[in-house]
């Protein structure tokens, strides 16, 4: 636990969550001046019931990056600075040591989401509706899933891989999972081996889009899919199985 603690001081004394809650406030600003009298499905988009699942979708992005940015260099910094050998001579274990950090990741990326999905109550507040307030509070277990999947990833291939390619791969891995519901309408055009394997590699991305789209249902009175937190829960367990196995070789 300590070694948690140690992570969210570090991360708060970064100003992460002053630089988060800024983000917040301009969010809200931008959603909240005048759209004029444009229109989705013939529904102007001020109607917070039509504007909810694009401005979940914009939150839970801006969350994700805040949790990669704060992920990548976690693990690298730790045994940079030398830190995880005062840890060994404690008797913590790799794995052990691994996982507080990941954990810390994730608190401290929750506590960012958190932020940032009040900004959903405020806009909520400011154009009336108060009653949808606890649905948008139950909703941030869909950001708590998305965020603890970025999180748990690049903690798990940071152990392994140098920061620059731990970044590029989990910005891949960010920007096609946000964005899985467009890769997958493109790749069905797509036919052959090459569209085969473009299929194959979307399908293994996590579906950002869906844990998203699965908050906008909820607040919206729609069935929520089941399958895509299943599997969104699946992946980060299966992260967490890569921190706990995977090792430092200068540890």
């Amino acid at each position: 636990m300590e070694i948690t603690l140690n992570v969210i001081r570090e991360k708060i004394r970064k100003k992460m969550l002053y630089i988060t809650t800024i983000i917040g406030i301009l969010v809200v600003t931008l959603f909240s001046t005048d759209m004029g009298s444009l229109t989705i499905g013939g529904k102007n988009i001020k109607d917070y019931y039509v504007l909810i699942p694009i401005l979940i979708n914009v939150v839970n992005f801006l969350a994700g990056a805040i949790a990669l940015a704060m992920s990548i260099t976690t693990v690298p910094n730790e045994y940079e600075r030398r830190t995880s050998h005062l840890i060994w001579s404690r008797g913590v274990g790799q794995s052990k040591y691994h996982m507080s950090l990941a954990a810390g990741n994730v608190i401290v990326s929750w506590i960012s989401g958190f932020i940032l999905y009040l900004t959903l109550g405020i806009f909520a507040i400011v154009n009336g509706y108060t009653n949808i307030l606890g649905m948008i509070f139950i909703s941030t277990i869909f950001m708590m899933i998305y965020v603890a999947i970025i999180c748990m990833l690049t903690t798990a291939l940071s152990i392994k891989l140098p920061a620059v390619v731990t970044g590029v791969v989990m910005i891949a891995v960010f920007v096609g999972g946000a964005f899985r519901s467009i890769l997958t309408l493109v790749s069905a055009a797509l036919t052959g081996f090459g569209g085969t394997v473009v299929k194959k590699m979307i399908g293994i991305i996590p579906d950002l889009a869906g844990l998203s789209k699965q908050a906008g249902n909820m607040i919206q009175g729609k069935p929520v899919n089941v399958h895509v937190v299943v599997m969104g829960l699946l992946i980060i367990w299966i992260a967490g199985l890569g921190i706990l196995f995977f090792k430092r070789s200068e540890a």
